[in-house]
């Protein structure tokens, strides 16, 4: 995420944050000290879950580049991810995010680490391109979770 961090505006939420959003559960992480950076986590799986492919790119850095191990992309480019990204995620639906853990901060120069899940269903069958990053005979409507660990910084 792009944002630049004050420290002693840690306690505080982001001005940009999104109020709560019930495809994303952050009840295990919800009392972690640093308010900005969970303020900026549910912002970001507000466009996740909604799918706004645009709002999670504004919340990119210039920089920013995605490796994806179950989906195979190493080191994908800004807008390279966003094309990725939309292709992969038009194929779901119910898609809902539950937060295990966090652990770090906002502060400039740090990072911070989430463990968390993506359960989603699939729109259709999946195409044959799509089924090696897929459970096992998964079909439309079938029903899988993810279980992710993202760097943050």
């Amino acid at each position: 995420m792009s944002y630049e961090s004050n420290p002693k505006d840690l306690n505080h939420q982001d001005p940009h944050s999104e109020a709560s959003n019930p495809q994303f559960d952050d009840s295990r992480i919800k009392d972690h000290p640093d308010k900005l950076l969970l303020s900026r986590i549910r912002k970001y799986f507000k466009a996740f879950t909604t799918g706004d492919f645009n709002g999670i790119r504004d919340l990119e850095a210039p920089e920013y580049n995605m490796t994806d191990i179950p989906l195979g992309v190493v080191r994908s480019a800004k807008n390279s991810w966003y094309e990725q990204n939309k292709g992969f995620t038009n194929l779901l639906y119910d898609l809902q995010v539950q937060a295990i853990s966090l652990h770090g901060t906002s502060f400039p120069g740090a990072f911070a680490i989430l463990e968390h899940v993506v359960w989603f269903k699939l729109k259709t069958d999946p195409p044959e391109a799509a089924k090696p990053n897929l459970p096992p005979g998964i079909k439309k409507d079938g029903k899988a979770g993810m279980i992710n660990i993202a760097v943050l910084w």
